[in-house]
């Protein structure tokens, strides 16, 4: 068969729905039956801290953001004005966004992590240096305690919530469908997205979770879209196909190459 071809197999989307689309049509133009099943939903959030730094934006030196939604939520209040500090951003769709405010991000690393953005910092002078990380509570610490090391005083104000859906029934179909093996494909975009849809799998269905994860390891095509969502995975022993490059348009080529 052709690399460039899915063959109308059916391709889940785990990510929250308003960030699923461009990837569905991007499974659409490869001939693939995307799946829209969140297994996070997006929140957004007008914390105190959040709240300070847009009305106080000219005391820092950089604004970090690691996702779309943070910019999102910090531009709903702070309105599409150019920002008077140095901004950075984890991947081209965050910088995409931003871009739609009007701003253009001083510093974008080449590694999409946390982990490529501090190693991007390690040739900024941030000592004394203030910081405002807009974003979910949920994430990961690596970025503020790395920044931190770094001498930087970082503001981390939540800008949204990362839950599991209130709805859970497409999770619970979706788990139907792959016992079932009607799912040939299902793509993870973050740790969350891995960890919640076990998590619900587990908690409503505890009799199926084994099965489920045996069906996960062996049946299924699971995609990572970087090493850090390949972490999570690896907790549970579930195979993935990881690109070098950490974006959709990256791990659906390596699919593609793969299958």
């Amino acid at each position: 068969m052709s690399n460039n071809d899915f063959n109308n197999r059916k391709v889940v989307i785990t990510r929250p729905v308003e960030r699923s689309e461009s990837l569905a049509n991007i499974i659409r133009q490869h001939n693939g039956i995307p799946v829209i099943v969140p297994t996070l939903e997006l929140q957004t959030v007008e914390s105190k801290e959040l709240l300070y730094v847009t009305q106080n934006i000219g005391e820092y030196d950089w604004i970090i953001f690691t996702s779309p939604a943070g910019v999102k939520s910090f531009f709903s209040i702070y309105g599409k004005k150019k920002l008077p500090i140095k901004i950075a951003v984890i991947g081209v769709k965050t910088e995409e966004i931003l871009l739609k405010y009007n701003n253009t991000p001083d510093l974008i690393p080449d590694n999409f992590t946390a982990e490529g953005l501090l190693e991007s910092f390690n040739s900024v002078d941030l000592k004394d240096k203030k910081v405002a990380l807009p974003r979910t509570l949920s994430a990961r610490d690596v970025l503020p305690k790395g920044l931190e090391a770094l001498g930087a005083d970082v503001t981390v104000a939540e800008a949204y919530t990362s839950s599991i859906p209130q709805d859970k029934t497409h999770i619970i179909n979706l788990m139907n469908d792959i016992l079932e093996d009607k799912i040939d494909i299902i793509t993870f975009t973050s740790p969350l997205t891995v960890h919640n849809l076990l998590d619900v799998v587990k908690d409503e269905q505890p009799d199926e979770f084994d099965k489920f994860l045996n069906k996960l390891r062996t049946a299924v095509t699971v995609a990572s879209i970087g090493p850090i969502t390949g972490t999570a995975l690896k907790q549970y022993d579930i195979p993935a196909i990881e690109a070098k490059r950490y974006t959709v348009k990256d791990m659906i080529d390596i699919l593609l190459e793969n299958i």
